[in-house]
């Protein structure tokens, strides 16, 4: 799982509900060794698994592309309550480097 999450988080999530894995396990329909390799960052889920588990824990999952517009990426920042500073968009290459041409 990219854009920053943490697998362990799933364990975050599963002891505030005060669940076991065993429970977590039986509710996504996955076994109990699963849930401990994802919590431990021992596995590398699909998508249905993930679904599987927020759905278990009362969570929503939301895919982001990487690569997002300015304005969206804000909007999920500020929602996930992300502090980061905003680059002002690079309309070329000129715009971020500067080559001398001879007359400079």
């Amino acid at each position: 799982m990219k854009f920053g999450f943490d697998m362990g988080m799933f364990r975050v999530f599963r002891e505030a509900a005060k669940m076991s894995q065993a429970e977590l396990a039986d509710l996504a329909g996955i076994s109990q060794a699963k849930v401990s390799k994802i919590e431990n960052g021992k596995a590398n889920p699909e998508v249905a698994t993930l679904q599987a588990l927020c759905g278990a824990l009362n969570l929503e999952l939301a895919l982001v592309p990487r690569r997002i517009g300015g304005d969206v990426r804000r909007m999920v920042d500020k929602h996930l309550e992300r502090h980061t500073t905003v680059a002002t968009p690079v309309i070329s290459v000129r715009d971020e480097v500067f080559i001398p041409d001879g007359d400079d």
